[in-house]
């Protein structure tokens, strides 16, 4: 499996997709080489907004390390999720 692909709405050049996956156990499916994919040549994946953080498990395996963008520590503390959702939960506990 792979972690993400980037979807440009309506090739937009402007659009730059984001995906930070972080404090997230990866299993084995997750393609450990090549974890991102591009939807199209014309936006390549390596030229969105791609990152992993301390994110463990057999699918969390670096083996080819341009392949697997990681955030350092100080960029981690902005890329959490009240800092894109604010107090939004889109869960309700017990659901």
């Amino acid at each position: 499996y792979k972690l993400a692909r980037p979807w440009v709405p309506g090739s937009d050049p402007t659009a730059r997709p984001m995906l930070t996956v972080r404090d997230t156990r990866l299993g084995p499916g997750i393609d450990a080489v090549a974890p991102y994919t591009n939807m199209s040549d014309t936006f390549p994946w390596q030229n969105q907004r791609f990152a992993e953080y301390r994110d463990t498990g057999p699918g969390a395996e670096i083996t080819v390390p341009e392949n697997r963008p990681q955030l350092t520590a100080e960029q981690a503390r902005s890329a959490t999720r009240e800092a894109y959702l604010g107090d939004w939960t889109p869960w309700k506990e017990g659901c």
